[in-house]
């Protein structure tokens, strides 16, 4: 408990309340809000403009970059800097080359920054949509999923961890299978990045978007979009700008321009210098204060923890299994409306969110939380009769 308790002290909305949605957005750390307010105080006294600011900005992308890379197992020359998990979803949808009539295989549990991409493509491209069951078991999913396949299609999405059910999908498998019949793979890491230790290299995954907001702790309006160097060749820049060129002279007035080598070519903005400071020094906290053997240790562990007290109730019916289980917990109550439920928590501070879809609750653990917030949830669940 030592360690959690001196982590708990640089993160000072889970002092103010039991914080179980990082699943929503993570907690912001002290030493990142610092160092963004340092960062907008140069600006207010200095301008955000000359050679200084852009090399500042570059320097913190660049920072944000290694840390992605160390964390994921993959090249720095691999990331693209987004958004959030949306950008980087739709830089995947609308940079593969789609066809009317080729097919894009989704499951029905999707978050709506997934399906909406993919039904655009339907919309204006003609694409073909095929839905395939979420819930189902590893093996059946990927059974599904392989009954879908045709020679036409060219694209499965699937999530690394479900944000409705919670469960944890074998999207290394996927990707092998959609591999075996001539289709790639974009995988909605938003609820996987940061919550469990993931060899992202050691995959044949070719698209990978995630956001830093969540389990990486990072600002706002920050995220990466991974981009397999096998895969790269198929995937077009939608959007170009200034950073998509491979230097600041590799275009002429006839139309002809030259992108970056790597995945730096999917980037079109230099934005939110704040933003990317803030995200750098979030992520060399985790490394170097919390750990990150020990941030997914936590995670799981205090998930495990949650689950075996909820099996314990007939009036809970658990939506995320056990042994797929990684930071996030979703569950029905029998005799509660879930809005209701989420209304009575948040009134005793205790923060957690609604899957309507789905009429659930989910809590997402994590490594800074306590075993005494998961008792206090847990009564209450209790109470919930």
């Amino acid at each position: 408990m030592a360690h959690v308790d001196n982590l708990r002290r640089h993160f000072p909305a889970v002092r103010q309340m039991a914080y179980l949605n990082t699943g929503t957005c993570g907690p912001l750390p002290d030493v990142a809000a610092e160092a963004m307010q340092q960062s907008l105080g140069r600006q207010l006294e200095n301008g955000r403009t000359g050679v200084g600011y852009y090399t500042q900005l570059k320097e913190a992308k660049q920072k944000v970059r290694e840390q992605l890379a160390m964390l994921l197992s993959v090249k720095e020359s691999s990331l693209a800097l987004t958004e959030n998990t949306t950008h980087g979803l739709n830089i995947v949808l609308w940079g593969l080359p789609l066809n009317p009539g080729d097919e894009v295989i989704v499951t029905d549990t999707e978050h709506q920054g997934a399906l909406l991409p993919v039904f655009a493509q339907k919309q204006r491209r003609g694409a073909v949509i095929k839905l395939v069951d979420g819930t189902l078991a590893p093996d059946l999913l990927l059974s599904a999923i392989e009954q879908e396949m045709t020679p036409r299609t060219r694209l499965v999405v699937v999530s690394h961890v479900s944000f409705e059910t919670g469960a944890r999908l074998p999207i290394e498998r996927i990707a092998d299978l959609a591999h075996a019949h001539g289709a790639s793979i974009a995988v909605d890491g938003a609820q996987g990045a940061g919550a469990e230790a993931f060899n992202l290299g050691s995959t044949s995954i070719d698209f990978y978007a995630f956001p830093g907001q969540k389990w990486l702790c990072g600002p706002d309006g920050t995220g990466a979009l991974y981009v397999r160097p096998q895969a790269m060749p198929i995937l077009d820049p939608t959007y170009l700008g200034f950073p998509s060129l491979a230097d600041a002279e590799a275009y002429n007035f006839s139309g002809s321009y030259l992108s970056r080598p790597d995945a730096g070519r999917y980037e079109h903005a230099f934005t939110a210098l704040v933003n990317w400071i803030g995200f750098a020094r979030s992520l060399e906290f985790m490394r170097v204060s919390v750990g990150w053997d020990y941030a997914f240790t936590r995670i799981h562990g205090l998930s495990g923890e949650l689950i075996n007290a909820l099996l314990n109730f007939d009036h809970v019916r658990l939506l995320t299994p056990r042994d797929q289980r990684v930071g996030l917990v979703s569950f029905q109550l029998r005799h509660q409306d879930p809005k209701e439920f989420v209304r009575e928590a948040q009134a005793r501070s205790i923060d957690i969110r609604v899957i309507a879809h789905r009429s659930a609750v989910r809590v997402s653990t994590g490594f800074y939380n306590t075993e005494d917030e998961i008792a206090r949830f847990v009564q209450l669940v209790e109470n919930a009769k």
